[in-house]
């Protein structure tokens, strides 16, 4: 596996972006180096010295850097990352980016209904995971900014075609991983009930492209007078299993027993709205995970997944049901944007200059969340895989207070004191560290990097 140091990330995410001088281009890969090692810092304090600050901004603020231009260098890169990736799960959600501290940033908008105060833009992305849960990086983004005039039209906007509507992101994202991912790969594309639209399911789709979204309408059935869910709930139980649940309400993850139903259904177009009337209905299976006994404090599980993968058995609907567990790390990548990366506490502008930013960002905050699920995964791996000989043996020195090794540690063993840095205790009962630790012990790496530089003369790297 080749280093994917923030200096190596940087290079192999946007090895072939062309945004019209390579000027531009270099000054891209240099900010996402230097953000990765300081991030959620600043561009004051990621960058030294203000000649260095002022190209940062002007690369942020130049209209005639394209975003799209940034992304699809960063789509390109990831599907490079997937040459020994079999099966590639691909979560798309949304999330909203909060402005509301500068009103005056030109281009945003609402973000709520027409009582919120709510100020910003949304984003909708897609990213690369491998089968065994392990980042890889960005497929595909878009944002917007919503209309002040529309707030309160709901009802008007269901008049609407999809096509002019916002779930339309929804088939665009699947279309556009599709059109991204190579042939040769098993495709499954993943969504919450945000992604329930009859539309997703019936867009065509080539082979060995998948979808695995969990229901949200109880949908009528081909057959008289048959109905999603109350069809699901009748079957027999087939599995009975513990999952281990993430919840976005509780500090940690926890353990639910459930109850395992599946069979095959056949959707149909909804009566309700504006809809391509040559739409047909659509074969799917349904598997329904009921959680039973839950704790007085928790909220049963209970998901309900359509999918055109095929289930012939309760091992099928349990992988699934792996699957879908996946879908937990695009909610983690929106996180680290937000949290680990400080987008929203940006004080740039216009809205390009923060689709810009993000768009840089989305680097850093895969490689964050890389390194924290391959140190799970593909922990007894040389560390140097995300390391530099420097980050690494400044981490040995700190920690085990003696000279470094020749060889290096495993990459379990460098995160886990990257984590120390962060505040992590690595007490039994604490888990793997998550990427919150990490990134706090990222900031510190630098400084500690630093000094050891200065401290043995090498002014010039420092």
């Amino acid at each position: 596996m080749a280093s994917s140091s923030a200096q190596q990330w940087a290079n192999d995410d946007l090895a072939t972006l062309n945004l019209g001088d390579e000027r531009r281009n270099r000054r891209a890969r240099q900010m996402v180096e230097r953000i990765a090692q300081r991030p959620g810092a600043l561009i004051t304090a990621v960058f030294e010295g203000k000649a260095e600050t002022d190209a940062a901004y002007r690369l942020l603020n130049n209209p005639a850097v394209e975003p799209d231009a940034i992304r699809a260098a960063l789509q390109r890169g990831t599907v490079k990352r997937l040459a020994d990736t079999e099966v590639v799960l691909a979560p798309q959600d949304t999330t909203c980016l909060d402005f509301s501290g500068h009103p005056a940033t030109e281009g945003l908008g609402p973000t709520g209904g027409p009582n919120a105060s709510g100020h910003g833009m949304f984003v909708h992305s897609a990213i690369a995971v491998s089968e065994d849960g392990v980042p890889l990086g960005l497929l595909d983004q878009r944002d917007w900014a919503r209309d002040p005039e529309q707030i309160g039209k709901s009802r008007d906007r269901k008049q609407l075609p999809i096509e002019a509507k916002e779930s339309y992101r929804w088939v665009e994202t699947v279309r556009a991983v599709e059109a991204a991912v190579p042939a040769d790969k098993l495709l499954i594309q993943i969504a919450d009930r945000e992604g329930d639209i009859f539309e997703v399911f019936a867009t065509q789709r080539r082979e060995r492209s998948c979808l695995l979204i969990r229901a949200y309408r109880d949908r009528r059935l081909k057959g008289e007078g048959q109905r999603l869910w109350p069809t699901v709930e009748n079957q027999p139980v087939s599995a009975e299993y513990e999952l281990l649940v993430h919840s976005a309400r509780e500090r940690v993850a926890r353990t639910a027993l459930v109850q395992l139903r599946f069979c095959p259904v056949t959707i149909r177009p909804p009566k309700r709205g504006v809809h391509d009337p040559s739409l047909e209905p659509v074969a799917v299976s349904a598997i329904e995970v009921r959680e039973i006994d839950a704790p007085e404090h928790a909220t049963p599980i209970l998901w309900r997944l359509l999918t055109d993968l095929p289930v012939a058995s309760s091992e099928d609907a349990l992988q699934c049901v792996r699957y879908y567990e996946k879908r937990w790390l695009i909610e983690r990548y929106h996180f680290v944007l937000k949290s680990g990366c400080r987008i929203e506490e940006s004080q740039l502008h216009t809205i390009a200059g923060l689709e810009r930013l993000l768009a840089l960002l989305s680097a850093v905050a895969l490689r964050l969340l890389w390194m924290t699920y391959s140190a799970r995964v593909n922990g007894d791996v040389p560390c140097t895989v995300a390391f530099t000989d420097l980050e690494w043996q400044a981490l040995y020195r700190y920690h085990r207070r003696k000279a470094p090794p020749d060889a290096p540690p495993t990459l379990a063993e460098a995160v886990l004191w990257l984590a120390k840095l962060g505040g992590f205790l690595g007490r039994k009962s604490d888990g793997d560290p998550g990427v919150k630790v990490l990134w706090r012990g990222i900031l510190r790496l630098h400084d500690l990097v630093t000094g050891f530089l200065l401290a043995s003369g090498d002014v010039r790297n420092a």
